[in-house]
């Protein structure tokens, strides 16, 4: 394979150090500091990493979801009064899109940070770069 590009991510190597996450490093980059830190390691695994053995983001993503939805819908609902309820939201489900919340993670490097068995995730990252 050539080379990876500069502006191309860098995965960790798989060996047992990567499966651990430096939280230290990920609180300093996202700026809090958890008092339960078992929830940012399971927001940070995927369900492909240990299937049955660890808890995932599953569970944390509906959540998540559920409260992006509430944020913008607000948002949306006094930014734009005239807006009709179907116009609003299209207008939210633009906002909360995989591909872009995706992109805004790539942007600030936390896809170094989960954990998962995806062969393709590398791929499918450098594609989102592009």
């Amino acid at each position: 394979m050539g080379e990876v590009e500069e502006n191309q991510p860098k995965f960790p190597e798989s060996n047992d150090e990567s499966d651990i996450i430096n939280l230290d490093e990920l609180e300093e980059k996202i700026g809090y500091r958890f008092g339960k830190r078992t929830l940012l390691e399971e927001a940070f695994t995927h369900a492909s990493y240990a299937p049955g053995n660890c808890d995932s983001y599953d569970r944390l993503e509906y959540v998540g979801d559920a409260v992006l939805n509430l944020l913008f819908s607000k948002e949306h609902y006094f930014l734009y009064p005239r807006l009709s309820s179907g116009q609003l939201t299209r207008l939210r489900a633009s906002n909360v899109d995989t591909e872009k919340l995706a992109r805004v993670a790539l942007r600030h490097g936390f896809h170094r940070f989960l954990r998962h068995n995806k062969p393709l995730f590398e791929d499918q990252v450098i594609l989102l770069l592009l």
